[in-house]
């Protein structure tokens, strides 16, 4: 019986032990989930409610209202940024030697305990990130429906259903989630690198990378004189290049903060 338990504690993956894992990681730290999730809603509100009063000021009755483009650029801009603020948490847990200590004796296993903390900045954030913005989409209609009675009819929210219907909505959701994803595996494998101060050394580590690459590729210019010109893609391609490279990387960057994730339970016990 006792050699029976001990083999059930040594699997790769138990559905029960894991569930228990994830509700651990969800209920314990609430107090700063919920500190970040109230961040996020400011933040956006405050975005959110600044548009709508620069827009509706100048607003007259009857005037069809139509969304700026450079808003849902701005959004998308605030949701990579937030993400990856959120990615580089992962390793917070992990942070002094106490909270070491504490996270290397849960009774789970490293995939299990991996698992759970990547579907938090992950799935979690994505959801949470959803509900504060129709809680921020909704505090700007409720004010600005105070401020602007007089076109109170025309203060509605953001119309999600155009982006969502548009022609090239699947290709445009493929390109935003692929390169979320692997903007976030960046910073998640930075922070199992560097659990202290993950977001600034991994913003720092990007921006050399870049230069790098930049100045590899003048490099390379200035050898060849110029570039081949006989090369093109279409749109469609060009979608499918960008969301196949992003989903690979992704791929490759959680695998390899994985095995990188075993290694530091081994290396930052002490």
């Amino acid at each position: 019986m006792l050699k029976k338990k001990k083999m059930r504690t040594n699997q790769f993956f138990d559905v029960r032990r894991f569930g228990m894992m994830c509700r651990r990681e969800l209920l314990e730290p609430w107090k700063t989930h919920l500190l970040r999730f109230v961040a996020c809603y400011a933040v956006l509100a405050v975005i959110l409610v600044g548009y709508g009063m620069e827009t509706y000021n100048h607003l007259s009755p009857g005037t069809p209202l139509e969304y700026s483009h450079a808003l849902m650029q701005f959004f998308m801009v605030i949701f990579y940024a937030m993400g990856m603020l959120f990615a580089s948490s992962f390793m917070e847990r992990m942070k002094t030697k106490t909270g070491r200590i504490a996270f290397l004796i849960t009774p789970a296993s490293a995939f299990e305990k991996y698992l759970s903390r990547w579907l938090l900045v992950t799935v979690v954030f994505i959801v949470a990130f959803a509900i504060a913005f129709g809680l921020a989409d909704l505090t700007k209609v409720l004010v600005c429906r105070m401020l602007y009675s007089n076109v109170a009819e025309q203060i509605t929210f953001v119309p999600w259903s155009e982006v969502f219907t548009h022609p090239y909505a699947g290709w445009r959701l493929g390109v935003v989630a692929s390169s979320f994803c692997f903007l976030q595996s960046l910073f998640v494998l930075g922070s199992v690198i560097w659990p202290k101060n993950a977001w600034i050394k991994t913003c720092a580590a990007l921006i050399v990378i870049l230069l790098l690459h930049v100045q590899a590729v003048m490099v390379v210019y200035q050898v060849r004189g110029s570039f081949h010109r006989g090369f093109y893609l279409t749109d469609e391609d060009m979608n499918r290049l960008v969301i196949g490279v992003g989903i690979v990387w992704a791929v490759f960057n959680w695998t390899l903060a994985y095995f990188r994730f075993k290694e530091s339970e081994i290396i930052n016990r002490w």
